[in-house]
């Protein structure tokens, strides 16, 4: 694909969610409480058709799924398409373009017979999806979406590559499932994030494909952190913004709070950061270096939501005002892929 095109591909998914899109994308991140407002039917119909729309402009087959990732994480989208692209990459020959649910993990599962056994918390979009890839993996590998809600590790593996119970897990073993299967049984967690996310059993699921290299899944997996990295950085700007237009709105001694040095100075040099990890993630070499970007980016957001909440003051923490928003899903998909500690100890480890 030719750069002219590459940029009116990048226009078409930013054009896409212009307008009242992007507000709305963004507020599907805050569930509603049972009593009033919109439903869970509402929003799995508004994901839904999030998902078709950006289906038909190609998001599923962009060569450019970094900044693809950037702009979704600047609108805090919610759906299956970052872990579809993913799947798509260890399933190439099985996958059409349904979504794609991971439920990967360095914990032991059961294999018999072409059946698998497991069970898996913190899966995204699992109620939405039409396959799960389930997998066991070995330390090397992170965690997908399996950090447990304060942010430490879920998976309980050791540097030996085996976990606590004492099962070798230093290979992939990756398996496609179809969803809806009547041996698969889920739970939505609402006690963190208040998104979609659920712990799903597998008893004797049967598998409909395997993938079991080491290198395709160390590649999807650094391909994964780079476009996880872009989503964070994504994020980041947008609460940025959100904390540059209140400075420009709020008055405090007859003028803008964001002329006054300090908080003006603040402001700059959270741009800057992001500025400089955005460089990191759309390198061309970001894949050889992915845990240390993707820890880079974690840090990143993490410190501009909690700056805006700050800038905002009382006001960022009412459920109408986008600044908890950031924050609380920052907390969360800054561990999506391995938490930044362990990022990094990974990075180390394979210099």
């Amino acid at each position: 694909m030719t750069t002219v095109e590459t940029r009116a591909e990048s226009t078409a998914f930013a054009d896409f969610f212009d307008g009242d899109l992007a507000p709305l994308v963004r507020r599907m991140t805050d569930r509603p409480r049972p009593a009033g407002g919109e439903t869970d039917d509402d929003n799995r119909e508004t994901r839904a058709m999030v998902w078709e729309g950006l289906v038909g402009l190609g998001a599923l087959h962009t060569s450019d799924t970094v900044r693809l990732a950037e702009l979704l994480g600047s609108v805090l989208y919610q759906g299956p398409l970052l872990d579809t692209l993913t799947a798509r990459e260890l399933f190439p020959d099985d996958l059409g373009e349904e979504p794609v649910a991971l439920a990967v993990a360095a914990e032991p599962w059961s294999d018999q017979d072409g059946a698998i056994s497991a069970r898996r918390a913190f899966v995204g979009f699992a109620a939405e999806v039409d396959h799960f890839v389930v997998g066991e993996v070995g330390v090397g590998g992170a965690d997908v979406g399996q950090a447990d809600a304060d942010g430490t590790d879920a998976g309980r593996a050791d540097m030996n590559g085996a976990d606590a119970g004492g099962a070798d897990t230093t290979g992939p073993r990756l398996a496609l499932v179809r969803a809806g299967h009547p041996s698969i049984t889920m739970r939505r967690h609402e006690e963190t994030s208040r998104g979609e996310t659920y712990r799903v059993e597998f008893e004797g699921t049967p598998a409909v494909a395997r993938a079991d290299s080491s290198a395709a899944w160390e590649t999807a997996l650094a391909n994964a952190r780079v476009r996880q990295a872009a989503y964070l950085v994504g994020l980041a700007q947008a609460a940025l913004d959100h904390a540059v237009d209140h400075a420009r709105t709020r008055r405090q001694f007859g003028r803008p709070i964001g002329r006054f040095q300090a908080l003006s100075f603040r402001l700059s040099e959270l741009s800057m950061h992001i500025d400089a990890t955005r460089l990191l993630v759309h390198d061309r070499d970001a894949a050889a270096h992915a845990a240390a970007n993707l820890a880079a980016a974690s840090d990143l957001a993490r410190t501009v939501t909690t700056r805006t909440m700050q800038i905002h003051g009382a006001a960022g923490m009412r459920s109408d005002n986008d600044a908890q928003l950031y924050y609380r899903w920052a907390a969360a998909e800054s561990v999506r892929l391995g938490t930044p500690s362990r990022l990094r100890r990974e990075s180390r480890e394979t210099r």
